[in-house]
């Protein structure tokens, strides 16, 4: 599999090392046998339009998904990791452990991760993008969150970098609707399928930081 380039692979994981060492983190080295994983893993979301996990107890796991902000996956998935990122600030390092909303923040920067990949699928035409980041050995463990989970280092910054990424397209009030109808079956799914409430906040974020993008609603 070879989606992304040799010099990609190297961007992404220059990218994921520099949030890392923010937080007193080691460097996360590529593997490609858990980007391959990633990267069926998001083909099957697109597939189904639906934000899921993949359930795979071998691999932390992170998904994003947008719609609108062009087709550049490498600047898709920086920004995914940007939006991963953010969480930092409502994480409480005097009180360790697992929320809903910051999971995707401690996956990211678990210490005891080595190795990740990421897989991205895009629909050209809606502009749909689902993006899987996988991490081993895999994090969020009750009761190792304040050895995995360290505070900032001297002198660093809490705000994320932000990568460059072009500003959502204005798609029309049809995509508009197309999208939000989308999205509340995806929590439907969720809700009937009895997935974890972090699924279905991060679908009604998605929610909530797609129409907050509109102009025409």
């Amino acid at each position: 599999m070879s989606f992304f380039t040799a010099a990609q692979k190297t961007d992404i994981t220059n990218y994921v090392n520099m949030y890392r060492a923010k937080n007193q983190a080691p460097a996360l080295s590529w593997d490609d046998s858990i980007y391959g994983a990633a990267q069926t893993w998001s083909a099957q979301l697109l597939s189904q339009h639906l934000i899921r996990h993949s359930g795979n107890p071998s691999y932390g796991e992170n998904l994003a998904f947008f719609q609108g902000y062009g087709t550049d996956p490498v600047g898709l998935v920086k920004k995914a990791v940007d939006a991963w990122y953010a969480e930092i600030a409502l994480y409480d390092f005097y009180k360790p452990g697992f929320s809903d909303t910051t999971g995707h923040f401690t996956c990211l920067v678990w210490v005891a991760s080595t190795k990740f990949g990421m897989g991205i699928s895009i629909d050209s035409k809606t502009g749909e993008a689902y993006i899987v980041m996988n991490t081993t050995p895999p994090g969020n463990y009750t009761g190792e969150f304040s050895k995995n989970v360290l505070p900032l280092a001297p002198g660093t910054q809490i705000s994320p970098t932000g990568s460059a990424l072009a500003q959502p397209l204005g798609p029309k009030l049809q995509t508009h609707k197309r999208f939000l109808f989308q999205q509340l079956y995806n929590i439907v799914y969720a809700v009937n399928t009895n997935q974890p409430k972090s699924v279905i906040i991060s679908i009604v974020n998605n929610i909530i930081s797609q129409v907050n993008t509109y102009d025409d609603f």
